[in-house]
């Protein structure tokens, strides 16, 4: 009965450490390996060598969580998340969707900039990026940015700060597809692209002009979820005769705050003292 925390004794002088040994601990630190190595199904050894434990125990953990439906077993059977599991995140999620998450973010940016703010989402299978939530700028003159449909990632600031921090295989058979000019500033060679998505990565944000818009300026910064993967980016658009280049610093610097603090949110990853209180 040890196990199940019955000698208080032992409890009150149990350490941190001590605490995170608890099966319930335990449990939870299997269900979060899962959710954010991205792996498709987990072996029992492997799963008890990533915990520390033995396989024995880790076999003993998973039959609990499997019993609860929060993991299932494949044919050849490994492990994967279970549908309970599965639901209980779909119904967090309505609880707090992504506007709720991004609206206040982008609130803030589009009040510091002046600019209508987007925050655009990734899907992995379409390989293209979707704006999900916007904020518009108070100016008469504004771009308001489509909702509800997918588009491609090669054009325009929103889709280049996604695609410059996607796997590099992913990069280069995008690159060497069928890239569609949307304007006549799309940049449609794959040589000159993967030059661009290089200076990007250095950089930490995306600026284009007119390439998804005629007349339209964009600044876009990637959002990242669990294990540094990119779900989406965050941005402002500018109209071009309103644009002013000696404030690109200022706005790029206001973007990429605003992409560091949704990928806080996502992840709980640390920020950096600038970010905080921004």
């Amino acid at each position: 009965m040890r196990e199940h925390g019955v000698n208080t004794q032992a409890n009150a002088a149990a350490t941190p450490s001590d605490r995170q040994r608890h099966p319930l601990a335990r449990g939870i630190e299997i269900i979060t390996l899962m959710v954010e190595s991205g792996e498709q199904s987990y072996g029992v050894r492997d799963l008890g060598t990533r915990l520390g434990v033995s396989a024995s125990t880790a076999h003993r953990l998973l039959g609990d969580l499997e019993e609860l439906g929060m993991v299932s077993r494949t044919p050849a059977g490994n492990y994967r998340l279970g549908m309970e599991f599965l639901r209980l995140a779909w119904t967090a999620s309505a609880r707090f969707p992504i506007r709720e998450a991004a609206n206040d973010v982008l609130a803030e940016l589009s009040d510091q900039s002046g600019e209508s703010s987007f925050f655009a989402v990734y899907n992995e299978q379409r390989r293209r990026l979707m704006f999900a939530v916007s904020v518009e700028s108070p100016h008469p003159l504004r771009y308001t940015v489509p909702q509800g449909v997918w588009l491609p990632l090669h054009a325009g600031a929103s889709g280049l700060a996604i695609l410059a921090f996607l796997p590099e295989k992913v990069q280069d058979e995008i690159a060497h597809g069928a890239l569609e000019a949307l304007t006549e500033r799309t940049l449609v060679d794959a040589g000159k692209l993967a030059e661009r998505l290089a200076q990007i990565r250095r950089d930490g944000y995306a600026l284009s002009h007119g390439e998804r818009i005629d007349g339209a300026i964009a600044i876009a910064a990637p959002v990242k979820g669990p294990a540094e993967v990119v779900i989406g980016d965050v941005g402002i658009t500018i109209p071009e005769t309103r644009f002013n280049a000696t404030k690109t610093t200022e706005l790029t610097e206001l973007v990429k705050e605003s992409a560091a603090l949704l990928t806080h949110r996502f992840t709980g990853a640390r920020l950096e003292p600038a970010h905080i209180g921004a």
